[in-house]
This record gives C-alpha cells, sequence and structure tokens, in this order.
C-alpha cells in the first residue's frame, strides 16, 4: 500500500490491478470500434500491450508458493539466487512442514539443469533477469517433499540510451 501525501488516503494494489485492467478493455474496445484516429492507433496499441504485460507481471508476482529472485545482472546471477532462495526455503520447510530434504534437492537439481538448459538456449545467460520459481509440497509415500512445477524468467534488455554532456 502507498499513502499519497496530498489525500493521506492508501492505495492499494487490487485497486491500481482494477484501474488497468479497466483502461485496457477501453483499448480493446476502441481499437476494435477503430475509434482511434489512424494517427494514434500504433501508440494506443503498444499502451495495450504494456498494460497486459504489466498485468501479467502483478499477477506472477502474487502467486502463492513461489520463491522469487531479485532482479539480477545476468540469468546465471539469477541462477545463484534463486538456489539460495531455494535452500533458504527448504531449510524454513524442513523444519516447518517436516518437508524431506534430500527428495527436494534431487528435484530441485532436475529443476535446475532444466532451467539453464532453457535459458541456455534462449541466451538469457547473461541477459539481466529475475526468475519466479513456483513449487508445491507433496506428499508421497508419507514422505513429504519441495517440487518445484514452474518458472517464470523475467528478462530485461535495452530499452534506450541517453547521453549526458558533462
Amino acid at each position: 500500500m502507498v499513502k499519497t501525501e496530498e489525500s493521506k488516503s492508501e492505495v492499494k494494489i487490487e485497486d491500481v490491478i482494477k484501474t488497468l485492467e479497466k483502461a485496457l478493455e477501453e483499448i480493446e474496445t476502441g481499437i476494435a470500434e477503430k475509434s482511434f484516429p489512424e494517427v494514434y492507433r500504433s501508440y494506443v496499441q503498444g499502451l495495450g500491450r504494456s498494460i497486459r504485460e504489466t498485468l501479467k507481471v502483478l499477477e506472477i508476482m502474487a502467486e502463492p508458493d513461489t520463491i522469487q529472485t531479485p532482479l539480477s545482472a545476468s540469468g546465471r546471477g539469477a541462477m545463484y539466487n534463486l538456489r539460495r532462495a531455494f535452500y533458504a526455503r527448504l531449510s524454513r520447510l524442513t523444519k516447518e512442514e517436516n518437508v524431506d530434504k534430500d527428495r527436494s534437492t534431487s528435484e530441485w537439481r532436475n529443476a535446475a539443469q532444466k532451467l539453464i538448459e532453457y535459458m541456455n538456449s534462449e541466451g538469457l545467460s547473461e541477459t539481466p533477469c529475475k526468475i519466479v520459481l513456483k513449487y508445491e509440497i507433496v506428499e508421497e509415500n508419507e514422505t513429504k517433499y519441495l517440487k518445484p512445477v514452474k518458472a517464470t524468467v523475467l528478462y530485461f534488455e535495452l530499452e534506450g540510451i541517453k547521453e549526458v554532456t558533462l
């Protein structure tokens, strides 16, 4: 929540999401009905894409049972941070929920190998990234373990160049 100085009211992320969804709906309706002048159409379409992507990122970040890395300078750095975060979460879950450490570690290694192969094949190992790992706590033969289910890689590329004369 964010408090604004002028109104002293709290702005909730849910309100922002509703506003973005309403704006996206209006943009999509306007494009479908061709109510925007042609000169604005490409800019409005770009705005719609940006809003859609922002909503998707907000949805990913709010998912329960995830391990998230901070924005890292490279994909390799993101994997390093993810590994540290995974083992920290595993340590906590081992104590709190009696999760089997060995089985969870085995599942992690398989998932990490697939994720590294994917990031290398997509050329993301040197690209600034954030990784969101979704997991489940699975119970099998009275043994609980942490199983990675899905990874979402948010990658960031050069957006522009600004020059400052000093």
